[in-house]
């Protein structure tokens, strides 16, 4: 009545191999367990969703007429090492226009992450080799940047219980015991899916008005007309949002190629959902939709590690400030307070 939609769970009881990307299907006892991550990736799913309509509204409001992809065909990386599952599903995707990539460690899965844009991770949690695994600890969050994952699993095996807790951070879950062409068209429809659900990103066709020239990242104007969108569904649906704020330091404050070089370091880590403008000379700053403070305080964190990791980026000095939505916030008072008050110094943690 209120016009928010409920979740939907379906227990497939028949196993008759439903398999449905707005539902929850429940087969066996065991999965029961994972409700709860799965009810937490369906509310991912739909605020991403939600990220999508109102950026085209925001880019509609400074005359974008059209929103281009950047790509037409989806883009998958494979998580997993020595999978034989790998090379199959690899021709039988590229049979059907959609690339797969295949990531044996965390240091390639970064570097894939930030030379090429991917439509969605896959991760075979099929094997029973444990220590074959690069997943261990395994947290979407914070080294695939909100991509969203599919889980590959033999739905016929027992999943021990380290298993169920990466199981229930994923945003799907395909069984790969069906036959071949069964999972394979789960997985096609599922990139289709998400390659549509990409919210726009700042490129050479983004009005004037809109974009940063110098870094590509939105404008504050932008930014400021999409908090108040922002903002809105934010408190329809009681859910935090964010601010981070990056504020280069002394004489960098006006160097250009400083800034461009924060602002590359930071869409790097940044996920597709998060809105990253160019505010104030020397300042960036992104809006964190489903964060809290301390989300936006991990996200600054990586940031300050990738950082101190990179000679190339070794000069940059800067300072750091995160502000949680709160009650009282219009688009404006909440930006301004990233802008003002306490600057914490951007260090490694």
């Amino acid at each position: 009545m209120t016009g928010l939609s409920r979740p939907l769970i379906i227990l497939d009881v028949a196993n008759s191999g439903l398999n449905l990307s707005d539902a929850i299907t429940v087969r066996r006892d065991r999965d029961i367990p994972l409700i709860k991550g799965r009810l937490n990736a369906m509310a991912r799913r739909a605020a991403r969703a939600l990220e999508v309509k109102i950026r085209a509204e925001t880019a509609s409001d400074f005359g974008a007429e059209t929103i281009a992809l950047g790509r037409q065909t989806p883009a998958l990386i494979f998580l997993g090492q020595s999978s034989p599952l790998f090379l199959s599903l690899q021709a039988a995707l590229t049979a059907r226009g959609i690339s797969l990539t295949s990531a044996l460690t965390r240091t390639a899965t970064r570097e894939y992450l930030t030379d090429r844009r991917f439509t969605a991770a896959l991760l075979d949690m099929t094997p029973t080799d444990r220590d074959s695994r690069i997943l261990d600890q395994f947290a979407p969050g914070d080294w695939l940047n909100g991509l969203p994952v599919v889980a590959l699993i033999d739905g016929h095996a027992h999943q021990p219980g380290d298993v169920r807790s990466i199981l229930s951070q994923c945003d799907d879950i395909i069984e790969c015991q069906d036959s071949e062409p069964a999972f394979v068209d789960r997985i096609v429809d599922l990139s289709e899916k998400y390659l549509v659900a990409i919210p726009l990103q700042p490129s050479a066709a983004t009005p004037a008005g809109a974009i940063d020239r110098i870094t590509g990242l939105f404008s504050r104007r932008f930014l400021e007309v999409h908090l108040e969108r922002q903002i809105a569904i934010a408190d329809t649906r009681s859910e935090s949002l964010s601010v981070m704020t990056l504020k280069l330091i002394g004489d960098q404050r006006a160097d250009t190629d400083a800034l461009a070089s924060l602002a590359r370091c930071a869409q790097d880590l940044m996920r597709e959902t998060d809105c990253a403008a160019v505010v104030e000379p020397g300042t960036i700053a992104v809006s964190l939709p489903l964060t809290t403070y301390r989300g936006g305080v991990q996200l600054a964190k990586r940031i300050a590690t990738t950082i101190a990791e990179e000679d190339r980026l070794a000069e940059l000095v800067l300072n750091w400030r995160v502000v949680e939505k709160r009650a009282f916030h219009t688009a404006q008072t909440f930006l301004e307070a990233g802008l003002t008050g306490p600057f914490m110094r951007l260090e490694a943690a």
